[in-house]
């Protein structure tokens, strides 16, 4: 097997040298990358070794495979955006604030895909970064009467490390949505801002896997605090 001066192993520097080729253009969209046998040989390392660097790559959505073809080089996904709030907000605490049982307003109901007859509990909680208030959050639940989700709700708004515990991450999936709007009266004294005040809102619905809606969260950012960064496209940390 060959060595490497910064001692890496194989399978990173199959993976640097094929990125490498690919960000300098050597490796052109479309075009098929050597087969395994001739990395194999070319490495002096095992098939196994190589498809573990392949594979790397194909996470990346650098390459592509193709059955009984072999691996090709693929275009960068510039319409997939990662985006991430400002630093300040990464460890965000929420504070419990309110919880209500009302009437669901129009986009409560879209959301959650019920009537306007049902009723829905309205927990509302606010986020911190330290001492700094960044904004306010209200999840929507379906409201049933004894109900055991509602329960686990409640001791979520209250008791949230408790309760994140025993939830299954894969469970469900969140459908986001981001937009700019007014502050809605309702949430101004939460938020201490005027009538119509500009903020971020990052609206989310959460829908099991049998595609039920078990619940609708809007978070209200101010203005100071809303603001998103994003990336398009491969990002090379080597």
């Amino acid at each position: 097997m060959k060595s490497n001066a910064a001692n890496k192993p194989i399978y990173e520097v199959i993976f640097s040298d094929l990125c490498d080729q690919i960000i300098d253009g050597k490796l052109v969209p479309g075009e098929i990358l050597p087969s395994e046998n001739e990395l194999c040989a070319r490495y002096e390392t095992s098939r196994e070794t190589v498809r573990k660097g392949l594979k790397r790559l194909e996470q990346e959505k650098l390459i592509y495979s193709k059955p009984r073809r072999g691996y090709f080089v693929g275009s960068p996904h510039r319409d997939e955006i990662i985006l991430s709030l400002p630093e300040n907000t990464e460890e965000t605490v929420s504070r419990f604030k309110d919880i209500k049982i009302i009437e669901p307003a129009p986009d409560v109901q879209e959301a959650l895909e019920i009537s306007s007859d049902q009723r829905v509990i309205a927990i509302y909680s606010e986020d911190y970064a330290g001492t700094f208030f960044l904004g306010v959050r209200i999840k929507y639940v379906p409201y049933d009467k004894g109900y055991p989700s509602i329960e686990d709700e409640i001791n979520f708004a209250v008791f949230p490390d408790a309760a994140n515990a025993k939830r299954s991450s894969f469970s469900y999936y969140t459908q986001l949505r981001i937009q700019a709007v007014a502050a809605p009266e309702e949430i101004l004294h939460l938020l201490n801002c005027e009538e119509n005040e500009p903020l971020l809102l990052i609206s989310g619905v959460d829908v099991s896997q049998t595609g039920s809606r078990i619940g609708y969260t809007k978070r209200y950012m101010l203005s100071s605090y809303g603001v998103l960064s994003g990336t398009s496209g491969f990002v090379y940390n080597k």
